[in-house]
């Protein structure tokens, strides 16, 4: 049978409940990210479990949490979470884009075969800081309107690490820029594209790219909600409803990958991790969206994307 593939192990995808597809919940960026401030670092075990907590409060069973190794991965801090929350989370391999891990991981240095040999590690066998864990999900990404040559060698090699193992594909797009050269490199790749998932498109609200990367088989983040300096939520709510009204609805995933102090309610701000289940949707059904259609963005979808196929 297959399974969705927790830091606590493996799970039916029926028990993986209410998900956030795209988020972070212990983070320690590189320098040149952070920039002299500590908004980016979410460092505070304490205050990440009291975030899920009111997660769960809201109706919230499963996270999905992108954190790669330059981002500060905390592989056995993220088992803690779940076990002291009841939480399923589900931890990344993988490296997100060239403007993450310059300076802090040498992805120029790996041949393309360490690439995928790493991924194909963590998901299998464990990370090598916390043995006991592993990846339940490849994390790769893009530059903003350009493909980085190393990005590109990430992504080929994230293709033949799910080809390996059956384990799906989550991206960063920067500034939601590039969905469809993601697509095509995955396609040439040989990537099971019903595994994949095109993230960070309601930064930038294209339809034209959006009904190409769900036509491509693959599904769609809509995974800054409630972000409305990049895009206004009333224009997300639209496009999630058109998604769904084009009869496109079990290809779209949802999420505020809010990674810093200042979104988060349990460092004192806001709007902190109910506000997708207790606002965001809420506002949907008001816009004449089934439960039925929120169900399936929310449960239904994760649990088919996050299972790994067959091999």
């Amino acid at each position: 049978m297959s399974t969705v593939h927790t830091v606590l192990g493996e799970i039916d995808p029926g028990l993986l409940g209410a998900t956030y597809c795209h988020e972070h919940l212990l983070t320690q960026p590189g320098e040149h990210l952070t920039k002299g401030s500590d908004d980016t670092v979410l460092d505070d075990l304490d205050k990440s479990a009291a975030e899920m907590e009111l997660f769960r409060q809201a109706g919230g069973r499963a996270i999905v949490e992108l954190s790669a190794s330059e981002y500060g991965r905390d592989a056995a801090g993220l088992a803690t979470l779940s076990e002291r929350t009841g939480v399923h989370v589900i931890a990344a391999t993988g490296h997100i884009m060239e403007g993450y891990w310059r300076g802090v991981v040498d992805v120029g240095a790996m041949s393309d075969t360490e690439l995928v040999d790493e991924m194909i590690r963590d998901l299998t066998v464990g990370f090598p800081e916390a043995p006991h864990v592993k990846a339940g999900v490849i994390k790769v990404g893009t530059s903003k309107d350009a493909v980085h040559p190393d990005e590109e060698r990430m992504l080929r090699a994230a293709a033949i690490a799910q080809r390996e193992t059956g384990a799906p594909i989550s991206t960063h797009t920067t500034a939601g820029t590039i969905p469809t050269e993601q697509v095509r490199i995955f396609e040439d790749a040989g990537a099971d594209l019903d595994h994949v998932i095109i993230g960070h498109q309601d930064r930038r609200l294209s339809w034209d790219d959006h009904l190409a990367v769900v036509k491509s088989g693959c599904y769609i983040g809509y995974d800054c909600i409630s972000k409305e300096h990049y895009e206004p939520e009333a224009q997300r709510i639209a496009f999630t409803r058109r998604m769904i009204d084009e009869g496109f609805g079990d290809r779209v995933c949802l999420s505020g990958d809010i990674a810093r102090r200042s979104y988060l309610t349990s460092y004192g701000g806001g709007p902190g991790f109910t506000y997708i289940l207790w606002r965001f949707v809420p506002w949907l059904w008001q816009e004449g969206v089934s439960r039925e259609a929120t169900d399936r963005l929310l449960v239904d979808n994760p649990a088919r994307l996050f299972t790994w196929s067959s091999r």
